[in-house]
């Protein structure tokens, strides 16, 4: 299970994130892996956008899910990627770009890979 106090602690070494950014955790439970990155929201929203866009058309061959899985296990460091997609996991809940998007500013996001599903949620304050 995900647990917000340990992740706050993590990120307590960690300078603040950059006005205009956001911080992101990525937490593979199985593997006990985290990673973070910190991106602009200009490009993680073009990222987002393109990543949804492909899927209306079909040019995603798995889930959102399974390809945020099947890059955790890969040894290439493809966060940007993963966060990218975490933002479409969003999209399918909220339906609305912009909702995402106000969600993503409010604080550091966390992308949770559990065995049965993968959820993407604010780090509880």
């Amino acid at each position: 299970m995900f647990d917000d106090a340990a992740a706050r602690g993590y990120l307590a070494g960690l300078a603040p994130v950059a006005l205009g950014s956001v911080r992101w955790l990525i937490y593979d439970d199985t593997r006990q892996w985290v990673s973070v990155v910190d991106g602009a929201i200009a490009p993680l929203r073009e990222a987002c956008e393109h990543v949804v866009s492909a899927s209306r058309e079909g040019n995603v061959k798995a889930s959102f899910d399974d390809a945020i899985r099947e890059y955790l296990a890969e040894d290439a460091d493809r966060t940007p990627q993963i966060v990218a997609l975490s933002c479409a996991v969003l999209m399918k809940r909220l339906d609305d770009l912009d909702t995402v998007f106000v969600q993503v500013q409010s604080g550091v996001m966390a992308t949770l890979v559990y065995a049965g599903h993968v959820v993407v949620r604010p780090v509880a304050a």
